[in-house]
């Protein structure tokens, strides 16, 4: 099972959605919020199933802040990552998922793409397509998939320049 992870479109979907249209089918569309309209339309321009939360960008949109939910046997928590400050820690985060008993936590809220396990749990931010904060400048989504074990692998888009204001 492949799994796309996008966050933080903020309203601009073409890139990922055209690079995501070109490579390997995926089997799910996961969009860690910002802006969770964003998720669903991917979702339907792709016509894959997609799951979306709110992000902190998201004020008067009526969706979920999380999603718990089982794929191939694994748990998963897709959550932007606001309500537990991802911006200076992930000790609380990593608190939750320990909590839920979940395999795998899809987050976003950083723009940093970044991949690492903590207690056996396996946490992704994808980053952003859109509004890259990566010291490179690089706009990004990832991959997941869940077997043999969960693995994920941060795919970059063509560099945002830095200073350029992007699509």
């Amino acid at each position: 099972m492949r799994i796309a992870l996008v966050s933080d479109t903020h309203g601009q979907i073409q890139a990922v959605q055209q690079v995501l249209a070109a490579g390997d089918a995926i089997d799910l569309l996961l969009h860690a919020g910002d802006h969770y309209a964003d998720g669903l339309k991917l979702g339907q321009n792709l016509r894959v199933n997609v799951k979306a939360v709110t992000g902190n960008c998201d004020l008067m949109v009526a969706g979920p802040e999380e999603e718990i939910f089982r794929a191939r046997d694994r748990r998963i928590l897709l959550i932007h990552g606001h309500q537990f400050r991802v911006k200076r820690t992930y000790h609380p985060l990593v608190r939750r998922a320990v909590e839920l008993a979940v395999d795998v936590v899809v987050f976003g809220h950083t723009h940093l793409p970044m991949i690492f396990q903590e207690q056996g749990i396996l946490f992704v931010n994808p980053g952003s397509p859109t509004r890259s904060m990566a010291a490179d400048g690089r706009r990004t989504f990832a991959i997941l998939t869940l077997k043999p074990a969960p693995r994920a692998a941060i795919i970059p888009l063509e560099p945002q320049p830095r200073g350029e204001k992007p699509d």
